[in-house]
């Protein structure tokens, strides 16, 4: 059952008073009751690449489902049909917004990321035939999804999808915005840990406001030290309840930046995050740790590149590997240029291959001349 968007605050917090045990809708006291029991929710990889569960109560999963769909009013409507095509065992944050685009009324069709269940031709048909406005989806599979429409003789730009919500990797503005360019949609990023499915929400014009009414966040340093939250610092990212000593902050392994933004177009002069991807994914440069983030800002910041970009970190040096939009000719930037911005820029190693249009590393890509 749909829940108007007026309301759906208040029908959070309805489920919130409510004693699912007893129904009398008083709250269990002491600790007790299921307010307070940790469920399983899912897993993730710990620095040593190992699995390890995470568990959240009934209430926190509220919580977050709220700071969602209020997040989502201003993204969706209950007109919107939502395609969300991430997995949750990697991106819980895929499950909370399809939660919440349900209980805005949207429609949600949910595809996953399996290609042996359904295949990127298939979810290409599930468009066409349902008129998808909405695509829930990491930015790579977006990007992905594009070729395959391309390849099949569509598209992209054509589609009935409107809004693309990235979720489940780190990415820069400029590959969020070439991203859309590819859907002719707008491109909005959401951002979510292993233990906190809701971390910071999307306003309007893109950026993403920590929830501080319910989360503290402080950053750790590349020296381990714990500092309170700053203009333009970043750190690994601490998270503690709202109200909570800044010592009481738990690592979450996830790079980030944190900055007041009064002046955010949408009103809300929240901190904004900016998500960097993993602590462990980063290098350290002599002013502070570079991710592949940083990295991707610098490329696609050059003209006549489409948004594909993989990388790996090989003896301390970034191997990146972009496409060449076919209609960049002569006017792409070459390799060796890119290479050179990046070292002056950000003060690591890189090696830059830019393969041809449809082709990757690894799939009998070969570089771009």
């Amino acid at each position: 059952m749909s829940v108007p968007a007026s309301g759906i605050y208040e029908h959070f917090l309805d489920l919130l008073s409510a004693d699912t045990a007893t129904g009398s809708g008083e709250t269990p006291r002491n600790g007790g009751g299921p307010h307070s029991r940790r469920a399983r929710y899912g897993e993730g990889l710990d620095a040593s690449g190992a699995a390890r569960p995470h568990f959240l109560t009934r209430d926190d999963w509220v919580r977050n489902q709220i700071d969602m769909a209020l997040a989502l009013d201003s993204v969706l409507t209950e007109d919107d049909i939502v395609m969300v095509a991430a997995p949750y065992e990697l991106s819980f944050t895929g499950a909370v917004v399809e939660r919440a685009a349900e209980m805005m009324g949207a429609t949600v069709l949910s595809v996953g990321t399996s290609n042996t269940i359904c295949p990127i031709p298939r979810a290409l048909g599930l468009i066409r035939r349902y008129e998808v406005t909405a695509l829930v989806c990491s930015p790579t599979l977006a990007t992905e999804m594009a070729d395959v429409d391309v390849s099949l003789g569509g598209r992209p730009g054509d589609s009935t999808i409107r809004r693309i919500l990235c979720t489940g990797e780190a990415l820069s503005p400029s590959r969020l915005g070439r991203i859309g360019d590819l859907w002719r949609a707008t491109a909005t990023p959401v951002f979510g840990t292993d233990s906190t499915p809701t971390v910071a929400v999307p306003c309007a014009y893109g950026a993403l406001h920590l929830c501080e009414h319910r989360l503290r966040a402080t950053l750790r340093g590349a020296a381990g030290d714990a500092s309170a939250v700053a203009a333009d610092v970043r750190g690994e990212l601490l998270l503690a309840p709202a109200g909570s000593s800044p010592t009481q902050g738990v690592a979450t392994g996830e790079l980030v930046e944190l900055r007041p933004d009064p002046k955010c177009p949408c009103g809300d002069g929240s901190t904004v995050l900016t998500p960097l991807g993993r602590v462990a994914d980063a290098v350290p440069s002599p002013s502070g740790p570079v991710s592949a983030v940083d990295v991707e800002r610098v490329v696609f910041e050059s003209p006549g590149l489409s948004p594909h970009f993989s990388w790996e970190i090989r003896d301390g040096a970034f191997h990146v590997t972009c496409a060449a939009d076919p209609g960049a000719g002569r006017g792409r930037e070459p390799a060796r240029s890119l290479k050179a911005r990046v070292r002056d820029e950000l003060g690591v190693d890189v090696d830059v291959a830019i393969v041809e249009a449809g082709d990757r590393q690894g799939d009998g890509s070969r570089p771009a001349p």
